[in-house]
């Protein structure tokens, strides 16, 4: 973390007041005081009927009016913050090598951090409105600790608003400390989860039947609003502050902006369907359209490049609004019964699985078929954009890359993710796959390497010094202290095997077993500290700490019984783990928990051992070859210098002799 201020000959400039300003302000006023009246009025026609649907007593109106409108001031601030960070690390152009931020970079950092307490305190606010209004207006519920904090995780969603506000305090505490490129990145990760838990545990989880694909979609949603948001903010101050490099920011937010607007669109979509359920006369359907139709107005600037930056401003704010109203309604999607299935996992599993089952197509995983493919499209783009310049790529690594995204969609999205959310032996083989497969395979193919060789030049400013660019921005985040850590061998065996340890053997896993948002952590989790270990052991890239081939092959060696013993704990255990959640499940073909466990602790042995063994080949041949090609270098070399490095060698020999006699 840096503490250096920015230059004082490059400190943002006063606003210069210009003359639209006041315009701004009114629209503003008008937007607030619409949103006002539009949430008063729908309150009022919803009326209590979403509270006797759900078996409670209707709360005092001034409170149903209240939560949608500190939900808005939160979803606002979550814009405003999460979008400040993208503008000020990636928008917001710098001569510094992607090292300190520049004087406009921190100023967007300083204005997340404002918004981050803003967000904080909203979000703090929300936990015990959810709280009481989620309990028929009980307010009995604050009165001891024990009952709040019993609300709150009964209800889960004032969880999620907890956590965001925790988060969003350190974010601020982070804007307020740091002039740092890499710090401001850093506090991309709070921002982030502080907008995805309330999401994650919002209503949007608790439909039932298609929970887990609404959830996800609603996740891409917050995510592409709230960056499209602030980005668009960061624009819109650079332009009134007159500062230079307009046409690079305007570029970098449209680009934002072409990648949010789909996004969030095509979410919103998603969600709606699950949640409206095709009652879109009904009142929550017409303000989940309005939602729609808020997001649609928000991207008309980029066919329509002549409407100020203010109509998207505008746009979304309202949207924001609506957001907060839907959330603190009663989607009809929650009213339709479901099964203990379809509770549990979001949707019915067709019957007991079976080999073209399981190889066959299964449930979609959108976020992680979102980001497979994604994964791949950047790959494929950076190799096309070598050939086209007419440099070469080894096919093998396209190979490998491409193969690594296709299975980890496929363990994701097949019948072996759909049933590994109900049968832990099948959930062992899908965490085996994304666990060591895939990350083997997605280090052979040098992504790193691949992106510093395809990423352009960073472009000019006006005034022709170099500005920062993807391929700076990559470079400060390799060598920074926590790609060193996290690179460490140590710290890499200990997150690759020691995590396994960790979530199976403990309460973790059988307490994340009914969440949509946890399958999806794990998910993530496996993949990312695979990758982690074997680009130390076998990755084509140069890691952040490299090692010799010897210690390679120590550090493969050492995991490989950590893995055969875990197996065998799991195989011999006489107690089922996450019985509570199979329990309620209660499959009709998974008679006997603990034999599915064991099968599931043999699959762990049996798969674990297997790519390991395939892994100290490929290192045994990578070592081969490091050793021919230092082999044919020496001998390049001596043939230039007449092979001095022997000659001198032999000379050191013929004096020590001489010394002896």
């Amino acid at each position: 973390m840096s503490t250096t201020a920015p230059p004082l000959d490059r400190a943002p400039a006063p606003d210069p007041a210009p003359p639209r300003a006041a315009l701004r302000v009114v629209v503003a006023l008008a937007a607030t005081a619409l949103a006002v009246v539009a949430v008063v009025l729908t309150v009022g026609a919803w009326g209590e009927a979403p509270y006797r649907a759900l078996g409670v007593s209707a709360p005092a109106t001034a409170l149903r009016v209240a939560l949608p409108l500190v939900r808005a001031v939160v979803v606002l601030a979550a814009g405003l913050t999460l979008g400040s960070l993208v503008a000020a690390v990636g928008v917001l152009p710098s001569r510094t090598g992607a090292r300190a931020l520049s004087a406009d970079g921190y100023a967007a950092v300083r204005r997340a951090g404002t918004a981050a307490a803003l967000w904080a305190l909203a979000a703090s606010v929300t936990v015990p409105l959810t709280v009481v209004v989620g309990t028929g207006g009980d307010a009995r519920v604050l009165g001891t600790p024990e009952a709040f904090l019993a609300s709150v995780g009964a209800l889960e969603e004032p969880a999620g608003f907890l956590v965001a506000a925790v988060a969003a305090g350190v974010v601020a505490v982070m804007c307020r400390v740091t002039f740092s490129w890499r710090t401001a990145v850093g506090a991309l990760v709070p921002a982030l989860l502080a907008v995805v838990a309330p999401v994650a545990t919002g209503h949007v989880a608790s439909v039932g039947a298609g929970h887990d694909i609404a959830t996800d979609a609603a996740v891409l949603t917050a995510v592409a609003l709230a960056a499209w948001f602030g980005t668009t903010v960061a624009l819109d101050r650079h332009r009134a502050r007159r500062r230079p490099d307009g046409e690079v920011v305007a570029r970098r937010t449209r680009d934002v902006a072409r990648v949010a607007a789909p996004a969030a669109f095509a979410g919103l979509v998603v969600v709606d369907l699950y949640l409206v359920r095709g009652g879109w006369t009904t009142l929550y359907g017409l303000v989940a359209g309005a939602t729609l139709v808020l997001v649609v107005a928000a991207a008309l600037p980029l066919v329509l490049p002549r409407l100020p930056v203010g109509w998207t401003v505008t746009a979304l704010g309202l949207a924001a609004v609506t957001t907060g109203l839907a959330a603190s309604g009663l989607p009809p999607g929650l009213l339709r019964p479901a099964s203990a299935q379809e509770t549990l996992l979001g949707f019915d599993l067709p019957g007991p699985p079976t080999v073209l089952g399981l190889l066959g197509p299964g449930r979609v995983n959108v976020l992680a078929d979102v980001v497979c493919v994604a994964l791949a499209g950047l790959y494929v783009a950076g190799v096309l954009r070598l050939r086209r310049r007419g440099d070469t790529w080894p096919p093998g690594r396209t190979v490998a890359w491409l193969a690594g995204c296709a299975l980890a969609a496929w363990t994701t999205t097949s019948g072996l993710g759909e049933y590994a959310m109900a049968m832990f032996s099948v959930h062992m083989g899908s965490h085996m796959l994304l666990s060591m497969l895939v990350p083997i395979l997605l280090v052979l193919g040098g992504p790193v390497t691949l992106a510093l060789r395809a990423v352009p030049p960073a472009p000019a400013g006006e005034d022709g010094s170099a500005l920062d660019g993807p391929r700076a921005w990559l470079l400060s985040l390799l060598g920074s202290p926590v790609s060193r850590f996290l690179t460490h061998p140590v710290v890499a065996l200990v997150l690759f095997v020691g995590s396994f340890y960790a979530l199976y053997l403990s309460p973790l896993y059988g307490a994340a077993l009914p969440y949509h948002w946890a399958h999806q952590l794990m998910n993530l989790h496996f993949v990312v500290t695979g990758y982690l270990f074997f680009w130390l052991v076998i990755g084509v890239d140069r890691a952040p700490r490299t090692l010799p081939h010897v210690a390679r092959l120590a550090l493969l060696l050492a995991s490989m019984p950590f893995h055969a013993f875990f197996g065998v704990a799991i195989f011999g255990a006489d107690t089922v783990i996450g019985q509570r959640f199979f329990g309620d499940l209660a499959l009709p073909w998974v008679p006997d928990l603990l034999a599915d466990q064991s099968l599931g602790g043999g699959l762990a042995w049996a798969a674990g051992e297997v790519p390991l063994l395939a892994v100290v080949i490929a290192l045994l041949v990578q070592w081969s070859r490091h050793d021919d090609r230092e082999g044919t270098r020496h001998d390049r070399h001596a043939d230039r210098d007449g092979d001095g490095e022997l000659a001198a060698y032999n000379a050191m020999l013929a004096d020590l002799a001489r010394r002896r006699h």
